[in-house]
């Protein structure tokens, strides 16, 4: 697990759990740096002091909505710990094991909540703050096409693309 896996996990957690609470939100700020760019073009159009604030607010709130995947990320690869990044996940019938050096999970394919689905990975999510993340590149056996035929039938979930 890396930065880049993390971001993209946030992304797929934003784009299918959170999607009917963070929608919402995310819609009032991009109000808000539209209001805000224009007040400051008015501003500065009207020779009047004062435009940097707007500017700064706007340009402060758009790196909120730009970076929030990446923030997100990297608070969550910041609580994994160093032994338990590297993980080699196993698929049963009935269940998958997750190995790392320092412990071994089994799970139940009813605990995932939703799948998302990138060009890199396969991320499952099992709740509004945890999930799991897969390379595609990353399988010993099998294909990324047999693993989404095989993931959809043991879940019964459909699987989002995400970008």
């Amino acid at each position: 697990l890396d930065q880049r896996a993390m971001t993209a996990l946030a992304r797929v957690n934003r784009k299918t759990r959170r999607r009917g609470r963070s929608a919402p939100v995310r819609t009032l700020a991009w109000f808000i740096v539209l209001l805000e760019t224009f007040l400051t073009v008015t501003y500065i159009r009207a020779g009047q002091r004062g435009w940097e604030v707007n500017a700064l607010l706007g340009l402060f709130l758009l790196g909120c909505i730009l970076g929030e995947d990446r923030v997100n990320g990297a608070l969550a690869l910041g609580r994994i710990a160093p032994d338990s990044r590297e993980v080699n996940a196993a698929f049963q019938e009935d269940h998958y094991v997750h190995r790392t050096r320092a412990a071994e999970t089994w799970w139940n394919y009813r605990q995932i909540k939703a799948i998302g689905e990138s060009e890199e990975y396969f991320a499952f999510v099992l709740d509004k703050n945890h999930g799991q993340i897969y390379r595609k590149d990353g399988f010993v056996w099998g294909t990324p096409e047999d693993f989404r035929a095989f993931i959809q039938k043991k879940t019964a979930l459909k699987i989002q693309k995400v970008r």
